[in-house]
């Protein structure tokens, strides 16, 4: 007859001592090692508190509307500026030199997310030669997943031209640009900075550097990075500028809440733990099976015996 092993169960031996022995110190150093070194090994080694990670999102980017175009020429006295702010339009609109200018945005995988951005300035510069550009497109950031945020902020393209141009185009991603982490809370949307990046008295705040000053005080801003500039050279009276933007996933440092901080942790003590735990219980099986310390033992064999 085949006979198979259908359960088992292991026999419980108990080895009892005073609480003032050897036995009783021993198994408390071991205890405490086992407990303590493992928390000292993660915590020393770095990593133990996860102070800070990230995360990659597409944004959800939209222009606002507005733009502020001021462009020097060989003639100082007669810049080009073209904005949509009440304040140059009323003090400045004989500056304003721009003849058309085409907007469109543009979402290429059809995910309600505008992935690209293309703008055209035409201005109209008889037969001045334009020297540089600054141009300033206020957007409005959104992000939705691991910490929304919701913020204004600005597309910002600065150029000094060497030589003579008519025609420039410029490629490149915008970019998210952090000094320090943000706070992130699933529960809320954070507004950080959701006001008009043109902001002050009224005397100052439609100033280039009084609006790049204030700007760049903020702890999040947006940038055009991995930028590549196309110029060309014509007789025409007209200067074109084209611009491209992409956006791509963006980058976001955040510090992590107590619940995420306190599971990094765990994993990395709990990693080392189990290492010492096991040569503890080989330890402690060592000393009580070769009888090393007084002890006397209690054995469910002997009560049938």
């Amino acid at each position: 007859m085949v006979v198979l092993e259908v359960y088992t169960k292991n026999i419980k031996v108990r080895y009892k001592s005073t609480l003032v022995s050897k036995a009783a110190f021993l198994t408390c150093i071991c205890e405490l090692f086992t407990i303590m070194i493992p928390l000292m090994l993660a915590y020393h080694t770095g990593g133990f508190w996860q102070k800070q990670d990230y995360f990659l999102e597409q944004p959800q980017v939209n222009l606002l509307g507005d733009h502020l175009l001021i462009a020097t020429t060989n003639n100082l006295s007669n810049p080009i500026v073209c904005s949509t702010y009440p304040f140059y339009k009323n003090q400045l609109d004989h500056l304003d030199l721009c003849s058309l200018i085409k907007l469109r945005e543009i979402d290429e995988n059809l995910d309600n997310k505008i992935d690209e951005m293309k703008i055209d300035f035409h201005l109209n510069i008889f037969d001045y030669s334009i020297e540089s550009i600054i141009l300033i497109m206020p957007i409005r950031y959104k992000l939705q997943t691991v910490c929304p945020l919701e913020m204004q902020s600005a597309v910002i393209y600065q150029h000094h031209f060497c030589n003579k141009v008519t025609d420039v185009h410029i490629l490149g991603e915008l970019k998210v640009h952090q000094k320090s982490p943000i706070d992130c809370s699933k529960g809320s949307t954070h507004r950080y900075y959701d006001n008009s990046i043109i902001v002050g008295p009224e005397s100052e705040k439609f100033e280039i550097e009084y609006i790049l000053e204030k700007y760049l005080e903020r702890n999040i801003t947006t940038q055009l990075t991995n930028l590549y500039t196309i110029m060309k050279e014509d007789i025409k009276k007209e200067f074109h500028l084209r611009l491209s933007v992409k956006y791509p996933e963006h980058k976001l440092i955040y510090r992590p809440g107590v619940w995420q901080m306190l599971k990094m942790a765990w994993i990395q003590y709990f990693a080392t733990y189990i290492i010492f735990r096991w040569c503890s219980e080989k330890i402690k099986n060592y000393i009580f099976q070769n009888r090393l310390v007084l002890f006397y033992e209690e054995s469910p064999l002997k009560k049938i015996l």
